[in-house]
């Protein structure tokens, strides 16, 4: 998780409520039983309060596309070859993006497969493999980078798709 401007102000005003909130406790409750819940359940959710809003400030500060995305498949070396193009949408510096893979082979059924002879004797397998690749390492704002990546591509798909998506920090 990478820190701007918005994160800092969020949590200098998330910290001051926090302090507001334990003076008041410090003033008002005069049991120190009391007094150490109220403490321990202002902790708690002013600690998830500071973690939800920096993940929905890192939602609009963190957001790419993936462009010109090409698969080509290398039959010497039985490999799938991702090139494509990734662009950052915001103003803001991204670390890394990752690009997850995943590459079903779509087999195609009879309908001989649904005789309940046949329907005993038929295995449902999932023949699916998934990746997770590391495209970009650092992406100034509103710039792009081209990438190109190499996974094995497995040599028992005869009628394999690909679903992809893209995954930035």
């Amino acid at each position: 998780m990478h820190f701007t401007i918005f994160h800092l102000l969020a949590f200098i005003i998330l910290f001051l409520c926090f302090i507001l909130i334990c003076i008041i406790i410090f003033l008002k409750v005069k049991q120190k039983e009391s007094a150490l819940l109220f403490y321990t359940i202002n902790t708690i959710f002013s600690s998830l309060l500071i973690y939800s809003t920096f993940l929905t400030i890192n939602q609009f500060t963190v957001k790419a596309s993936i462009e010109k995305l090409n698969y080509t498949r290398d039959l010497r070396n039985e490999n799938l070859i991702i090139k494509g193009k990734v662009k950052n949408l915001t103003k803001f510096d991204i670390k890394k993006c990752y690009l997850y893979l995943n590459m079903v082979d779509r087999k195609k059924a009879n309908k001989d497969i649904f005789y309940e002879e046949n329907l005993k004797k038929a295995k449902m397998k999932s023949d699916s493999v998934s990746y997770i690749i590391e495209i970009i390492d650092k992406l100034p704002g509103n710039t792009y980078k081209e990438f190109s990546a190499t996974v094995p591509f497995p040599p028992s798909f005869s009628n394999p798709e690909i679903y992809n998506t893209l995954k930035c920090i």
